[in-house]
């Protein structure tokens, strides 16, 4: 590890990054390969591996812009309502999947990849912009990119009745939000460009007003691409920057007019952006319903410690040094920024955990300047601390690689049926191409919960149960669904009239939820094997 200081950022140290990010990348894609290699026999891989059933919901609205739409509806509910612009990164991304012809599964790992690679490039631009060290430079990025906490030990302890952040909360992870989608690495990228911006201009002795020359027209660009990708990750980053301002006024007693400017330029942009998500939420009722239900509770203290691990521990004497000499040299916006996601993620909200995206960053940043200011000097061999950094290694990446090779377990054992919805019978792939035939975007079709999980992004129709945040009033749907198919309904048609249901799947997946006889007054329209099409 070469301990040279520069001021930029050479060509071979790009090298250097690249060389890095695709190794990290490569990795995230060997479950794919043992898949690969392994083999189910008489069964399909769905297209997601990691977080598969958000992933589902992904897929659709991909499906959604290859079929020409521009606002997000929630496929996996039946009703008709009125969409939005919600994660729109997707619809566009079906929208290149239309002109393209490419697969949506395959465009999404795709995009995947070149999010994560552009993440990579984005943290190693944010150690640089702190450090001219490029020893430090590159503690950081490693530390970034594949650290975590204890999490495996925690759940192996609590036997898995409590999940720690770095086995639940991607967006927080680097390494872990690459395995999930496309928003989140980018989201990471925004915020470490953006987080690189702003320590430049509240380093001591700067003093340049807003310009588009000198990163002002990049602050404003960040900002807005935030607000579509992951509005959340602006509010502790908006509040931290503010009270920074403010306590710096309050020091100078006076309003430091440069520092507003510069803080204007992240909220502006936004501020539209809020009011139509705060309109939609409360105006559109599919969007409120949608709402009140996705809940992403917070962690417990101690697994929030837990799930931040041998870092947080690391970063504890930068931290102190940090609240005890509060300079305005990158260690006061890190700590106001980390108290900041820490007072958002505990807030009564439903939200909670979204607040979490990017704490690696802080926690990371005094872990580092740990490392160099504190926790080296107490090893005078130069050798020995090189050893000792490569020994924390494999201890920081236990989580991330159970993370990666957990989804894969019931394909190792060859047991597929356990994987929740990851597989399904191979059968049910070539009723999902008749079915892709046979509906439009706004037919619905009845299966059980693990197959409609996957009917619109396959089918692109509806369904009546998919999703527990984006079928709206879940819980009800759900119990309609397992009450026709286990055979405990009162009357087979209720639910068939009421959401207008255009075709039924019967399966393998339907029948292991009871033995209905809703079927038999229906007229069999396809079958593939052992699955069964009826339409009323």
């Amino acid at each position: 590890m070469q301990s040279g200081y520069t001021t930029h950022i050479t060509p071979a140290e790009w090298r250097w990054v690249t060389l890095a990010a695709a190794i990290l990348v490569l990795l995230a894609f060997t479950p794919f390969v043992l898949m690969t290699i392994n083999g189910v026999s008489g069964w399909q891989f769905m297209g997601v591996l990691h977080n598969h059933r958000d992933g589902a919901t992904y897929l659709s609205k991909m499906m959604l812009g290859a079929e020409g739409e521009w606002l997000v509806s929630f496929q996996h509910t039946p009703e008709p309502h009125t969409g939005a612009m919600l994660m729109m990164i997707y619809v566009i991304l079906g929208h290149v999947s239309g002109l393209t012809s490419v697969p949506i599964v395959v465009l999404f790992h795709v995009a995947r990849i070149t999010a994560t690679l552009f993440m990579y490039m984005a943290l190693y631009q944010l150690a640089a912009a702190i450090w001219m060290r490029l020893r430090t430079r590159r503690i950081f990025f490693i530390l970034v990119s594949i650290g975590a906490g204890f999490g495996w030990l925690f759940t192996i302890v609590t036997g898995g009745n409590v999940t720690s952040p770095d086995l639940s909360i991607p967006e927080a992870f680097p390494f872990f939000s690459s395995l999930v989608n496309v928003h989140f690495p980018l989201t990471l990228a925004c915020l470490a460009l953006l987080t690189s911006s702003i320590i430049t201009v509240l380093r001591p002795g700067a003093n340049q007003q807003p310009t588009v020359q000198n990163g002002g027209l990049s602050v404003v660009l960040l900002s807005l691409a935030l607000g579509f990708l992951y509005p959340q990750a602006l509010v502790p980053f908006i509040g931290a920057l503010s009270l920074y301002v403010l306590l710096l006024s309050l020091r100078q007693r006076k309003i430091t007019w440069r520092e507003v400017r510069w803080l204007l330029l992240v909220i502006l942009p936004v501020l539209p952006l809020v009011v139509y998500y705060w309109t939609i939420v409360s105006y559109n009722p599919a969007m409120a319903e949608w709402n009140s239900q996705n809940v992403t509770s917070a962690p417990s203290i101690i697994a929030l410690l837990v799930g931040f691990g041998v870092p947080l521990i690391m970063a504890l004497p930068g931290i102190y040094r940090a609240i005890r000499r509060f300079e305005a040299d990158g260690d006061r916006f890190m700590l106001i920024w980390l108290v900041a996601m820490l007072i958002a993620i505990y807030l009564p909200t439903n939200i909670q955990r979204r607040f979490a995206v990017g704490m690696m960053i802080p926690i990371v940043y005094f872990a580092t300047r740990s490392l160099e200011d504190f926790w080296f000097q107490h090893v005078t061999s130069r050798r020995w601390r090189y050893r000792l950094f490569g020994a924390l290694i494999p201890i920081i990446s236990l989580s991330p690689l159970l993370v990666l090779y957990t989804p894969i377990l019931p394909v190792l054992t060859q047991n597929p049926a356990n994987s929740q919805g990851l597989f399904l019978e191979r059968e049910y792939v070539g009723v999902f191409n008749w079915l892709e035939r046979h509906t439009n975007v706004d037919d619905v079709v009845l299966a059980s919960p693990l197959v409609s999980l996957w009917v619109p992004a396959w089918v692109g129709s509806r369904v009546v149960y998919g999703h527990p945040f984006e079928t709206l009033d879940a819980k009800d749907k759900l119990e309609q669904v397992d009450a026709w198919y286990d055979g405990s309904t009162d009357d087979c048609s209720t639910l068939l009239n009421e959401w207008d249901v255009k075709y039924v799947i019967l399966g393998p997946e339907e029948a292991r939820l009871g033995e209905t006889t809703c079927t038999d007054a229906l007229t069999l329209v396809a079958r593939n094997g052992d699955v069964r099409v009826y339409a009323p």
